[in-house]
């Protein structure tokens, strides 16, 4: 069955490990044929924290490259900039007249993001999953991937669909998400997040410095005091092991690492040797094609010029029909 893939990544920093392993690859696996894959950088989002213009234009340009170097491939999805398709804002501000306030103060991202920023609580925090319905409802989005704190947001984007055709007709499909989410831990074992450098591998980094990174600050099984000791990688091993089921190959299947883990076969400075080397293994092939597009901030310039005209031209006929509906 086709579908069109929709999802978004904000500006506001590089991408980091989390967002490759979580996010990415998956990407690149929906670039099918039948698809229509949109993959958009969410600057519009990054305005909520983010107050310098310059380091929002450059982020924008290096995500592109990382989308590009791990295969998202210009000719098979729709790259673009929020900020280049005006109709999203506009289709933002028709889903707002039907949109309770309250509801949006209780969204569980919402009360994180007032946590993190006391002294910069504004309007566009609030309205921020507004935004992202306008995001996922323009072009009509079947198949939404994103992580699980976003899932909130996503159910929002539903409600309003639901809303808006209930009371104008039948206009927008109701998106689904992925049955599957995959939480990528930090080196501290909670959510890996752009927003906390202190707890994220960045996808720039070399080898020897995540190594040295999950070395120093990966968090093992905090009750195995001894190399002898048994331990417990599925319920203590908070940052280490669920990163050895993403990337050591056959791990899901025949659980060597854990088992070697429970039978005090493996240390973790060891354990911790051995996720490195594979995920220098999906990192490297990653690192040499990002090389090769360094430089190239013209031709990503390019991409995102075409993928914004692409883009467009979808959402404008879904907002085309939200003003006629709506008078």
């Amino acid at each position: 069955m086709s579908q069109i893939v929709l999802s978004g990544i904000r500006a506001t920093s590089r991408l980091q490990l989390g967002n490759f392993l979580g996010a990415v690859i998956n990407f690149v696996k929906f670039q099918q044929p039948g698809n229509t894959c949109m993959y958009f950088i969410a600057d519009l989002h990054s305005l909520t924290t983010m107050e310098s213009p310059e380091e929002i234009r450059g982020n924008l340009i290096e995500i592109v490259k990382d989308y590009i170097a791990a295969g998202l491939d210009p000719e098979q999805s729709i790259i673009y900039a929020q900020s280049s398709i005006p109709e999203i804002s506009e289709l933002c501000l028709y889903l707002s007249m039907i949109q309770q306030v309250g509801e949006l103060e209780r969204i569980p991202t919402f009360k994180e993001k007032i946590k993190k920023n006391p002294d910069n609580v504004n309007l566009g925090l609030l309205t921020y999953p507004v935004l992202m319905a306008a995001d996922i409802l323009g072009p009509k989005a079947t198949l939404v991937p994103v992580g699980e704190d976003q899932v909130p947001n996503v159910e929002l984007a539903r409600s309003l669909a639901r809303k808006f055709n209930n009371r104008f007709g039948e206009t927008f499909i109701l998106p689904e998400m992925m049955t599957e989410m995959i939480r990528v831990p930090g080196l501290d074992g909670k959510k890996m997040s752009k927003s906390d450098a202190d707890n994220a591998i960045e996808l720039s980094m070399t080898i020897p410095v995540i190594r040295e990174r999950y070395l120093k600050f990966g968090v093992t099984d905090i009750e195995r005091k001894l190399r002898s000791d048994p331990g417990d990688p599925y319920k203590r091993c908070q940052s280490v092991y669920p990163v050895h089921e993403l990337v050591t190959v056959g791990e899901i299947e025949i659980r060597a690492i854990a088992n070697a883990c429970l039978k005090a076969e493996i240390g973790c400075v060891e354990c911790k040797h051995q996720l490195v080397d594979n995920i220098a293994k999906v990192l490297e092939p990653f690192q040499a094609a990002r090389v090769e597009i360094v430089d190239k901030n013209d031709f990503v310039r390019e991409v995102l010029h075409e993928g914004g005209k692409k883009a467009r031209a979808l959402i404008i006929e879904t907002v085309k029909e939200v003003r006629e509906k709506i008078g």
